[in-house]
């Protein structure tokens, strides 16, 4: 296949140990949407939508044996959130319960970042870009 290629972000899949509580991490502790409920050929799961993304949720199906692995490792580590003042938006996270895993820090003059943990290890980047990159 020599052609361009036409990508569009669609979604991002994450499996939990704990639908519910999941659920309530991303809704009440990052104020994401909840889109709907139902099922992953049998296995309970949800859509929600944050920044501009979906996020499909779902529990292990029979048989599979999936596991919570410590971070950092290869593979995927975080999801970046950009926010227009970083050192607010941990201030109204703490507020919600969300676990702060690194306070707001300053990684160049035009970066500002933190981050938070959820469920199962999920961690999430919430980072504030200053001056042209803004």
């Amino acid at each position: 296949m020599n052609g361009e290629l036409s990508f569009q972000f669609d979604h991002v899949h994450i499996f939990c140990t704990d639908l519910s509580a999941t659920e309530r991490w991303f809704v009440e502790g990052l104020g994401a949407e909840m889109v709907a409920r139902g099922d992953s050929l049998g296995t309970p799961s949800a859509k929600l939508r944050l920044a501009g993304m979906e996020f499909l949720l779902r529990v292990a199906r029979p048989g599979e044996q999936l596991q919570v692995v410590p971070s950092p490792r290869y593979g995927e580590d975080h999801l970046g959130l950009r926010v227009p003042d970083v050192d607010a938006a941990i201030v109204e996270l703490r507020s919600r319960g969300v676990t702060i895993e690194m306070e707001p820090k300053d990684m160049g003059p035009d970066l500002r970042v933190a981050f938070v943990r959820g469920p199962d290890n999920l961690r999430m980047e919430i980072l504030q870009r200053k001056g042209s990159q803004a």
